[in-house]
């Protein structure tokens, strides 16, 4: 054991080097070079994989790319299917097929999120077309991305040992490798933007004393990668909060900076999300005249800035029982809902009781209604939620409870290991290491799917924190046998003497 010891020891000093840092980083690089190239969906099991929502909804999605990538038109699709596939090809399909020019396929481009386009762009520059469009490459872009900076984080704080262990505890997860590598999904996105905000905010946490401007700058870096992303899925925007804790726990600058940096990244965040709102708000008038002028299926429905909250809780509520008729099948909330919005407020909706009304936004009957879109939709689901949780508060007290149990035990393929959180927690505060504790909690925010909204269907595996307190573990343990070794050497060494 004392040999393993001292072959670590030596490696620890390697990997401190500029040289251990070039390694590991080509290792990274190549190592996820090969699992884009071999891996395959067919050939990976799902063991781990989240299946609560549509995500990135690829067959439908792909409709958009052709025109976004030749003519910069979104959103712009066809109903033609035989394509050609070039800058012509697309000027002649708008001029001679105008009757088949649509802005909307089902429901697609109408949520929001519109920078999601973006993610087939990486693969379409690559092959210089937007044929059989894949986010593959995008989501292994910025997954590198992420492990690089998350990497080289650690090796700036001198704790480059830490930093590979959980490189290589994240690259080897059944998660990760299927949502990145082996998925049309971007579900895989928010733990690659939390890698890049802490590799680059990590400082914060463990240096003892920081450089202000330069992390004003990394601030700024900050609000605006989680703000471009978040609008790839909004789900992602929980990272801020990540941002905010780093900020508001750390213990090397004092208050006054950290109110500094909060306003910092809260204005990147906010000014990141409107710009990218704003542009592709413009691209839709665009495109709009675009298809009015050459007699094409304008879409005149609403357009929402994001997914609903309140629907998704609604539905969430089915997590461990169906006391009060809550189920996680959208279906549910809009049975309960429209004969509200009918009786109520007077709607008047065709509704049979599936996922869309039996109402449209244009004659040809191309742009149906969902129920969500509906005026005062959310306030009737809100109103039902927050009445049962104040009639029956024990109730939702106790999903919570099963929320936040299942997190603890079904986060990575080894059940219960988040358990370890609380020995774990109760060990650091003892011995007063406060950076490691800072370090957890900051991963936690990334739990709030799973605790506030629903915790079936693999949301709990966004959850991050588990991986920190393993790896912190594991550097205890190696620390602690280590100090062990030091002293009993240096008490040898010291009866040795005597004896001399």
């Amino acid at each position: 054991m004392d040999k393993v010891i001292g072959l670590i020891s030596r490696f620890e000093l390697f990997l401190k080097a500029k040289k251990g840092l070039r390694i590991i980083l080509l290792s990274i690089i190549l190592f996820n070079a090969f699992l884009y190239i071999r891996t395959e969906y067919k050939k990976i099991p799902e063991i781990q994989v989240r299946k609560d929502a549509a995500g990135f909804s690829p067959d439908k999605a792909y409709r958009f790319i052709y025109f976004y990538y030749y003519l910069d038109h979104f959103p712009l699709a066809t109903l033609n299917s035989d394509l050609d596939y070039s800058k012509e090809g697309a000027k002649n399909e708008i001029k001679s097929r105008p009757d088949d020019l649509i802005m909307e396929y089902m429901h697609w481009s109408r949520l929001g999120e519109s920078a999601r386009i973006l993610a087939y762009m990486p693969n379409a520059l690559l092959k210089g077309s937007p044929a059989n469009p894949s986010i593959k490459l995008f989501n292994t872009i910025i997954f590198v991305l992420g492990l690089i900076i998350l990497y080289i984080g650690f090796w700036r704080i001198k704790k480059p040992l830490f930093g590979l262990l959980l490189l290589i505890l994240i690259n080897c997860t059944p998660f990760f490798i299927y949502e990145v590598y082996c998925r049309e999904n971007i579900f895989g996105l928010m733990a690659s933007s939390f890698f890049i905000i802490l590799g680059l905010n990590l400082p914060f946490l463990f240096a003892k004393s920081i450089t202000y401007f330069k992390s004003a700058i990394i601030a700024i870096i900050s609000g605006v990668v989680v703000g471009f992303f978040s609008e790839f899925r909004n789900e992602i925007s929980i990272v801020i909060a990540c941002v905010l804790l780093m900020y508001m726990v750390s213990s090397n600058i004092s208050w006054i900076p950290k109110i500094i940096y909060v306003f910092i990244v809260l204005f990147c965040f906010n000014a990141t999300k409107t710009m990218i709102r704003h542009h592709f708000s413009l691209k839709f008038e665009q495109t709009m005249h675009l298809v009015g002028n050459h007699g094409g299926h304008i879409y005149n429905g609403p357009r929402l800035s994001g997914h609903n909250f309140w629907h998704p809780v609604f539905c969430g509520l089915g997590d461990f029982d169906t006391k009060y008729g809550y189920q996680w099948y959208d279906v549910i909330a809009y049975q309960y809902a429209i004969p509200i919005l009918q009786k109520e407020y007077g709607m008047d909706i065709n509704y049979s009781g599936g996922y869309i009304t039996n109402d449209y936004y244009d004659d040809h009957r191309l742009y149906y209604k969902k129920p969500e879109e509906l005026s005062n939709y959310e306030k009737v689901v809100k109103e039902k939620v927050l009445g049962d949780i104040k009639k029956d508060p024990i109730w939702y007290a106790t999903i919570v409870f099963k929320r936040i149990v299942k997190t603890l035990t079904t986060t990575i393929p080894i059940p219960y290991v988040g358990w370890l959180l609380f020995p774990l927690v109760y060990f650091l505060f003892q011995r007063k290491k406060w950076s490691y504790l800072r370090l957890i909690l900051v991963a936690l925010p990334l739990s709030a799917t799973s605790i506030i909204v629903h915790s079936g269907k693999g949301t709990t595996y966004n959850s991050l924190f588990v991986y920190f307190v393993l790896v912190i573990i594991l550097i205890e343990v190696y620390n602690s046998y280590k100090n062990k070794i030091a002293t009993h050497e240096k008490k040898y060494q010291n009866n040795k003497k005597r004896k001399l």
